[in-house]
């Protein structure tokens, strides 16, 4: 009833069917820290315990009612989903850009939204991960492969 009368059947949904293979669900994207303070200042209720992104780094929204404290503190939920996706990597050519802006008009260019790509930045690898929901590429460092991998 609650997801009814709130009006996020939508949203459950789509958090249903893509969770296996999606990342991490985020409520909100923003660019910087500024816009995320903002947004946390001026909601009505924010939604405690959930994840936003502030320049693709995840972030956790803590708000104690009784005292309307509202905060976000960065979170290392992604830390084991990138060392997962780091075994992932098939050795091979990957997409190669200069730069950051390179690999995200690349991304916006797919005729359909790839769920991840494997990508090299400026000579490092990273990984794009499309949340969906926001209808948004984050983009992260991938760890440098250990002594016996490949990539």
């Amino acid at each position: 009833m609650f997801i009814s009368e709130t009006g996020t059947v939508h949203s459950f949904e789509d958090y249903l069917q893509f969770r296996k293979e999606a990342p991490p669900y985020a409520v909100a994207a923003f660019k910087t820290r500024e816009e995320a303070d903002v947004w946390l200042r001026h909601h009505p209720a924010p939604p405690h315990g959930t994840f936003v992104l502030i320049a693709d780094e995840y972030h956790i929204v803590m708000h104690v009612r009784e005292v309307d404290d509202r905060q976000l503190f960065p979170h290392p939920i992604l830390e084991g989903y990138r060392e997962q996706l780091q075994q992932a990597v098939l050795p091979g050519t990957l997409p190669s850009f200069e730069t950051r802006g390179e690999a995200e008009a690349w991304l916006k260019g797919q005729p359909e939204p790839l769920q991840s790509a494997f990508m090299v930045i400026a000579g490092r690898r990273h990984v794009a991960l499309y949340h969906r929901h926001l209808d948004h590429y984050s983009i992260h460092l991938l760890p440098e492969p250990g002594p016996g991998l490949s990539g």
